[in-house]
């Protein structure tokens, strides 16, 4: 598998600088013709390559993974402004976070000024259904792919939601209203607000949120701070030529 991979992209890497035909990539690769022709129509097949009068061009999908690339990392660079600026406002944790498989990945992460240790830490991954980023995402994907975030999300904590029905209606609420709560789902002891970032095609591809202690977090300043922390997701957005909100 490995072997048929690295053959797979060096005859990638050749269609990139100028090898067109299957004879030139045979001639460039010392591949045989026949397995060539193999893994290029394996490439076409993926979008990885076009195939046009004989010719083999890149393909499409290396457009798509290329800006995605792109968008990925400088998403941390271009966020941590705002989320310098909404922590120094709120004196609290704010995270950027992203979704990969069942599991938000922390990109970011700004320390609030309240000395508290939190589990947080960038590149850390924890189950999506049970923060308030990774709901800020999972609300605004294929309402059939809801359920299986939940199917992979055991209890983490006693206020973490155990009903189907329960988590598939506070998905329904936060896709309405824009942004998403934790409290206490994911760790005993800290509240969570988070809202959806976009990209220039208005797809959700991340979430910031903001992280405290309940006693500096309770439920009634959390509600206060929604504006905060739309706005700061909306700003982000706004960068990656997201739709402007207010």
């Amino acid at each position: 598998m490995s072997r048929s991979l690295d053959k797979s992209l060096t005859l990638l890497a050749h269609v990139g600088t100028g090898a067109q035909t299957l004879s030139e990539l045979v001639d460039r690769t010392g591949l045989s013709r026949s397995t060539a022709h193999r893994l290029a129509s394996v490439l076409v097949e993926h979008c990885f390559l076009r195939s046009e009068r004989h010719r083999y061009h890149l393909g499409y999908r290396l457009m798509e993974l290329g800006e995605l690339a792109k968008q990925q990392i400088r998403l941390p660079a271009l966020a941590r402004p705002h989320m310098e600026t909404l922590s120094a406002a709120t004196h609290e944790t704010v995270h950027l976070g992203e979704i990969s498989g069942n599991d938000i990945v922390y990109l970011e992460k700004i320390d609030g000024e309240r000395g508290l240790q939190m589990r947080s830490r960038i590149g850390l991954t924890s189950q999506a259904a049970t923060t308030a980023m990774g709901k800020a995402i999972i609300a605004f994907r294929p309402e059939p792919e809801w359920a299986s975030y939940f199917r992979h999300a055991p209890p983490r904590t006693p206020h973490t939601i155990t009903s189907l029905h329960a988590f598939m209606e506070e998905l329904a609420t936060i896709r309405r209203q824009g942004y998403a709560f934790d409290r206490e789902e994911n760790e005993l002891g800290i509240n969570c607000l988070a809202a959806p970032i976009r990209d220039a095609a208005d797809h959700v591809i991340a979430a910031i949120s903001l992280s405290g202690a309940v006693i500096y977090l309770p439920p009634e300043r959390l509600d206060h701070l929604v504006n905060d922390v739309t706005s700061c997701a909306n700003a982000i957005s706004r960068e990656l030529g997201g739709p402007s909100k207010a």
